[in-house]
């Protein structure tokens, strides 16, 4: 069952009347999908590492990390239309631990305007042996092949939208049906429920600006304006058989004991137009204090520091979410009187789904309602070009 609220805490966070503000985490501006692809690099932190500030208008210098290892990715892959979890835009494979145990699942994930969603998971029959455990030739646990849902909305991996001081609270719970066979205590085919409960704590702890190292590039990244993410997670194993807690002996034996808790602690930098946090902090303890890992994006695009567009100035598009029937109304300041404007619309896996040009007036143009009628709901992403200048923008078909 998913617990999820949003609470303002005016005392997490001063925000005093300075020129730069926090940025805010929307569906709009989190382009996720299933042609996402994390990419990331594990770090150490250098000799003497301080405690992590928190708090209003922060500088967050990490251009000191150590790279260690080759640079990783995590793909996504797009939900199948059947035989996955309904409504899921992408799939990712996962692993879930058990003491010495463990099994194979596939997460269905979504972006919906209340956050980056996780649905559900999916698992196909799996047997292993645990022989090398219980001492028996033929013992082995079984995970039957199913289908579990994470709730009727899912639960929300980042909660959107998101600014300075708030905090989201949710909690849900995994069932994985089984059979165990261990010869010493009789049991044959015996039903086995692997329950875990998983319980999250996100509270936006400081926003400002954050650099980060940059392969190639010995000023590292620019300063990206974030949200600084504190979170604390807590994984509870418990385990079932015929219905009831299993026994001490048994659970011993698979390294385990009835509700154990596992805890975890970390920061996130999150930024707009990115799927992924620019840098993650690890921790040992509650108190947080000096964390102990780290690992940062290697997106292309965390260096941002080029001439903006003068198209981009001032750009935007309403109402922007738009229903069926609404036209788009740009509004580009920037933009130069007498040349049309070239209009590129793409959908969330990259496909152009509609190119048009328009004429300009005032700095303004239409983009009428025949034309966006063809939108499915969805995030979209909007690109206008006038010359060698252009503009991006987010849009959000309701």
């Amino acid at each position: 069952m998913q617990n999820v609220t949003l609470l303002s805490l005016a005392s997490l966070l001063t925000l005093p009347a300075l020129a730069q503000t926090p940025i805010t985490l929307t569906q709009a501006t989190f382009p996720a999908s299933a042609a996402t692809v994390e990419r990331y690099q594990d770090a150490a932190l250098p000799t003497g590492a301080a405690p992590t500030p928190t708090g209003a208008n922060q500088t967050w210098d990490y251009r000191t990390l150590v790279a260690e290892g080759a640079p990783y990715t995590i793909a996504r892959e797009p939900a199948p239309a059947t035989g996955g979890i309904a409504d899921a835009q992408w799939m990712q494979p996962r692993q879930a631990v058990f003491g010495n145990l463990a099994y194979n699942y596939t997460v269905y994930g979504a972006l919906a305007p209340n956050g980056w969603l996780a649905l559900g998971r999916t698992m196909e029959r799996q047997e292993a042996s645990i022989t090398a455990i219980t001492g028996g030739p033929n013992d082995k646990v079984v995970v039957d092949a199913q289908t579990l849902r994470y709730g009727p909305e899912g639960v929300a991996n980042l909660p959107l939208p998101l600014t300075a001081s708030d905090v989201s609270r949710r909690s849900f719970r995994v069932a994985t049906e089984g059979t165990l066979t261990v010869q010493a205590l009789l049991l044959n085919n015996a039903p086995i429920r692997l329950v875990q409960r998983y319980t999250y704590v996100d509270s936006v702890a400081g926003w400002g600006r954050l650099q980060i190292p940059v392969a190639g590039r010995p000023a590292g990244s620019d300063a990206l304006p974030v949200l600084q993410i504190r979170s604390r997670s807590i994984r509870q194993d418990s385990v079932y058989l015929f219905g009831q807690p299993a026994p001490a002996i048994l659970l011993s034996s698979f390294g385990m004991q009835q509700g154990g808790k596992t805890p975890f602690y970390f920061d996130q930098f999150w930024r707009n137009n990115s799927a992924q946090p620019v840098l993650d902090l690890y921790y040992t303890s509650r108190e947080y204090g000096t964390p102990v890992a780290a690992d940062y994006s290697t997106e292309s695009n965390v260096v941002t520091a080029r001439r903006a567009s003068v198209l981009a100035v001032g750009s935007q598009a309403w109402p922007n979410p738009f229903r069926q029937g609404q036209a788009l109304r740009l509004t580009l300041p920037g933009a130069k009187p007498g040349l049309p404007l070239q209009l590129t619309v793409q959908d969330a896996l990259g496909r152009t789904v509609l190119r048009q040009s328009l004429p300009l007036l005032n700095g303004a143009a239409s983009l009428p309602a025949e034309a966006t009628a063809a939108l499915r709901p969805g995030l979209y992403t909007l690109t206008a070009r006038q010359g060698t200048e252009q503009t991006t923008m987010r849009l959000v078909r309701q």
